[in-house]
């Protein structure tokens, strides 16, 4: 399984690549932020504030952030009034952002494609650079559908392949050359900066994911572009009753 490092969607069988990928994320726990800022030019952090732009008002509403790593957006959105539910699969991820003090809700060590929550519970879900770490992503889009309330968002922040050529050359070079390399040197794991690298160039279009998200039931998928196309927030909702 390590031997495949691109994004594959596999909807029946992913848990061979779930496991890859949970001991990955376990592995680079403690560079993880530190190389988040780094190899974004530390556009990252801005980049999470923007989603909040696009989104309702969600002071004092139950919201979930999936794949919530050490808790970055968790603290932005516990900051902004929510109620928050912070989810991911690596315990070592959630034990870091315990630490730093960035999950101050309720912290869930779960599958994002098998929530154990009821039915329409959240008005919001987020997921920061998570959902190209998710083999089984129709699953994903479905169970989000269902623990989201109706006229309930998702809002979807993620690295994507720019649309611009010149810029897409730059963008390839820096993926292929020097994130594996930065990331791998720092971290000592350069299997893991490969695999993310690798995942970005291969993951699905957004024409793709804006056309899974509606076969699901979401509507108005809107997509954001941030910093030159390299990243793009995407919002859209569960239509209310």
């Amino acid at each position: 399984m390590t031997a495949n490092i691109s994004y594959e969607i596999n909807n029946k069988d992913p848990e061979d690549k779930k496991r890859f990928i949970r001991r990955m994320f376990d592995s680079i726990v403690p560079t993880y932020d530190l190389l988040n800022h780094v190899l974004s030019f530390g556009a990252d952090i801005f980049w999470r504030k923007n989603i909040f732009r696009h989104i309702n008002e969600i002071k004092g509403s139950p919201a979930i952030d999936i794949c919530c790593g050490t808790g970055d957006l968790s603290l932005l959105l516990y900051k902004k009034g929510a109620k928050v539910v912070s989810l991911d699969f690596s315990l070592n991820m959630l034990k870091k952002g315990m630490t730093k003090n960035a999950l101050r809700g309720q912290s869930v060590s779960a599958d994002a494609c098998l929530m154990p929550f009821k039915s329409n519970t959240f008005t919001l879900a987020t997921i920061a650079f998570g959902i190209r770490n998710l083999p089984d992503i129709d699953n994903f889009i479905q169970d989000v559908f269902r623990v989201l309330a109706p006229g309930g968002q998702l809002g979807i922040l993620e690295l994507v392949r720019p649309k611009n050529k010149i810029i897409g050359k730059i963008h390839s070079y820096y993926l292929g050359a020097i994130l594996p390399l930065v990331g791998g040197v720092v971290s000592g794991r350069m299997l893991a900066y490969r695999y993310l690298a690798k995942t970005i160039n291969t993951f699905v279009d957004q024409s793709d994911l804006k056309i899974m998200l509606e076969r699901y039931g979401f509507k108005r998928v809107v997509f954001y572009p941030q910093t030159f196309g390299v990243a793009t927030i995407v919002v859209c909702e569960k239509e209310a009753l």
